[in-house]
């Protein structure tokens, strides 16, 4: 009776140990999951027109994309999901910290890259903005966010037109950040 209670004992320790593990476990994540096809309506106020779900590389993970259509053009919104489990498989680089890093670095080393590049406080561990897309790493993800949507009004120029178009982008994706990493946590 006590073998019978001691195995039972250590048999639940064992299950719940291999539980914790499972969820803390950085495997392979739907982007599309994590950032939903409601979520996209909400944000961007507009009809999704066109869902697509695809395995990518370099770093290997998951992306999303949601298309919308709006006065006769196409826009879309992009969220890439790589854990460093699938970094480090495929085997270019180590994990989801070292393709942060190498990108940062990269776009600091261009003088027209580095002008653009901000580092934006408060989303995950660290994040930047490219002046296109954004970037952020939390724990073991690395999240490419790429928001174009569209972008009313009239400018006076195509400075201005790009300089408004880049801030919007920059707005839309921080606040899809703050929506996928709440569901990240």
């Amino acid at each position: 009776m006590k073998k019978c209670l001691f195995f039972s004992i250590i048999s639940v320790f064992f299950v719940c140990i291999l539980n914790i593990a499972a969820v803390h476990a950085a495997g392979p994540v739907d982007a599309c999951n994590v950032f939903t096809k409601a979520d996209a309506e909400s944000l961007f106020n507009e009809k999704v027109t066109s869902q697509k779900a695809q395995k990518v590389s370099a770093p290997a993970g998951n992306m999303c994309t949601y298309s919308f259509k709006v006065k006769g053009s196409t826009y879309s919104v992009k969220l890439k999901i790589s854990t460093s489990e699938e970094i480090k498989a495929e085997g270019i680089f180590v994990s989801a910290r070292d393709v942060f890093d190498r990108q940062k670095k990269a776009r600091m080393s261009s003088a027209d890259m580095a002008k653009k590049m901000r580092n934006i406080p408060a989303l995950g561990d660290e994040a930047f903005w490219s002046g296109f897309d954004l970037w952020i790493v939390k724990a073991n993800y690395l999240l490419f966010i790429l928001a174009h949507p569209y972008l009313p009004g009239s400018f006076a120029n195509s400075e201005a037109m790009e300089k408004a178009r880049e801030q919007q982008d920059l707005n839309y994706s921080q606040k899809m950040a703050l929506t996928i990493l709440s569901k990240m946590k």
